[in-house]
């Protein structure tokens, strides 16, 4: 018997990867290119969630 396996979900970066990212793209020209990367950015970094966070002592 021949068991189909879905396709495992392409796994996101850590947020800290993407503000990386973010922050070499705005080193660059601003143009066209560089828009559609930064809003493909954004996407990932939302998609990415919210940091955990850790209250204080």
């Amino acid at each position: 018997m021949i068991v189909e396996l879905s396709p495992l979900p392409t796994p996101l970066p850590h947020r800290d990867e993407v503000n990386a990212r973010i922050r070499l793209l705005m080193e660059q020209p601003a143009g066209v290119e560089r828009t559609r990367e930064y809003a493909r950015l954004l996407t990932l970094w939302a998609a990415a969630g919210r940091p955990e966070l850790v209250t204080a002592a």
